[in-house]
């Protein structure tokens, strides 16, 4: 059976579930084989691979698989090798190409390819890219991704490259610089523009600062970090401004674990239309979402976690993971109305359940504060332009909540109201209030940021003792 199909965006949902079905089942016989960690996982709790016949077999028996079950800790820095297919007399097996996590620690986690896996994963999925998003031989593409072993900037490079399209891969604003990248957009009349969506507003503001109208964009497509609909309204009105008028936008949720990021597919009412959702690739992963607390499945379009499987591969593979990212809409198994594929989509709205943080006001008792709902809440403070929230901890143990902030430029500015109004903006969505708002200039808070230094923007920090 080959890996990939050609018509994986038009199978019917019964030819998906005996397709992933034949494929979970091979799949669980190869890890049971060649997989140190699932060997002895389905070993301690007697999981015959022979009963493994569907999916939902799979759901029912296979245990989780989570972040700290794989990431290197002082103690075991060799854990992400036991998730290596190992096969020593097969080359298909060797790993050759290497991407990482970023890590919240000194270690990050390496996720392997080997040429199987960047001929019949990394290729196909490059391939897809091009097709979802609508990408052609004529678009001139800036790549704004921060050059490093991360997901995000390679697979753009090989869904350029590999399907000869033409492209610049800037390496961000820590390689080459928001100016450069933004006279490279300009001088070469880029189309389409990629990187993470606080970086690509950085530089399309610097553009419109300096008069360096970037007229030719007509798609973007963004990763790293949340695509909110506030966001697409400020960048598609940022882009109106430089008389780019018909500019569409695509959103991809992609994570180091997983090695292939699903896209939404570009609404032809651009920046400002309805969300698609993240098209999956069925015939090479299996999707599904559970009840964070319970792990128990939920039903298509109920907001859940995020569950991952891998449906073929070699070098690194992960099976029933875990994301740790909420769905608000679950997944949709209908055809997507705009561009017809029949294929599972995730809701367009996710967010990280490990941002719910426990937060000390008082000396009494603490406040679960869902960290996410900054991404929505700070953007609809009409005077708002940047921000960043960091929680630190003050005198006598109690935590503190700092937000910083560049406020439009307007002819009248009065920065005690300012200040003001937007504590009270904040404390009736989210039911807090903010120890200190900060006005900094757009510079400062760029630094603050690290638009120019970072491999992704610290809009949110914690900086308490962990």
């Amino acid at each position: 059976m080959t890996h990939a199909v050609n018509n994986w965006d038009t199978l019917s949902w019964e030819d998906q579930q005996e397709l992933q079905d034949k494929k979970i089942r091979t799949m669980v016989q190869e890890v049971a084989k060649y997989h140190p960690a699932y060997k002895k996982l389905m070993k301690e709790n007697d999981i015959n691979p022979a009963d493994i016949n569907s999916v939902d077999d799979f759901v029912k028996n296979f245990p989780f698989t989570e972040k700290k079950d794989i990431a290197p800790t002082d103690d075991n820095p060799f854990k992400p090798s036991y998730f290596l297919m190992q096969k020593v007399e097969d080359p298909a097996y060797q790993p050759r190409f290497m991407i990482a996590t970023t890590g919240r620690t000194s270690f990050s986690t390496p996720f392997w390819y080997t040429n199987w896996d960047l001929d019949n994963i990394m290729a196909v999925v490059a391939r897809r890219v091009m097709e979802v998003t609508g990408m052609t031989k004529k678009d001139v593409i800036v790549n704004s991704f921060p050059y490093s072993p991360h997901l995000a900037f390679w697979l753009v490079y090989y869904a350029t490259t590999g399907n000869r399209l033409t492209a610049i891969h800037t390496g961000g604003g820590k390689i080459l610089g928001t100016q450069k990248i933004m006279n490279i957009t300009y001088s070469l009349k880029g189309s389409v523009f990629v990187g993470v969506p606080g970086y690509m507003y950085h530089v399309f503001k610097t553009a419109l600062g300096s008069e360096r109208f970037l007229s030719d964009i007509r798609l973007l497509i963004t990763g790293g970090d949340r695509c909110t609909r506030t966001f697409r309204k400020r960048i598609g009105s940022l882009l109106q401004n430089m008389n780019a008028n018909d500019t569409r936008i695509c959103a991809a949720y992609g994570f180091t674990e997983s090695r292939v990021a699903p896209l939404e597919c570009p609404h032809p009412d651009g920046v400002d239309g309805e969300l698609t959702g993240y098209h999956t690739y069925p015939d090479l992963e299996f999707w599904y979402c559970i009840d964070p607390k319970t792990g128990e499945r939920v039903g298509p379009g109920e907001r859940g976690e995020l569950v991952w499987t891998a449906l073929g591969g070699r070098g690194t593979i992960v099976m029933n993971y875990r994301t740790g990212d909420i769905a608000d809409g679950g997944i949709i198994y209908e055809k997507c109305p705009w561009c017809g594929r029949t294929v599972p989509r995730i809701s367009s709205m996710i967010s990280r359940r490990s941002e719910v943080k426990d937060v000390q006001f008082d000396k009494v008792k603490g406040t679960l504060i869902d960290l996410n709902q900054f991404y929505s809440v700070m953007p609809t403070f009409e005077d708002v332009d940047e921000w960043q929230v960091i929680l630190k901890q003050g005198e006598s143990m109690i935590d503190e909540l700092i937000i910083n902030v560049s406020p439009r430029k307007k002819r009248k500015f009065n920065e005690s109201k300012f200040k003001r109004e937007l504590m009270a903006h904040v404390k009736r969505e989210m039911e807090i209030t903010p120890n200190q708002v900060n006005v900094m200039t757009a510079d400062e808070i760029s630094r603050s940021l690290g638009m120019e230094t970072q491999l992704k923007e610290k809009r949110i920090l914690d900086l308490r003792p962990r």
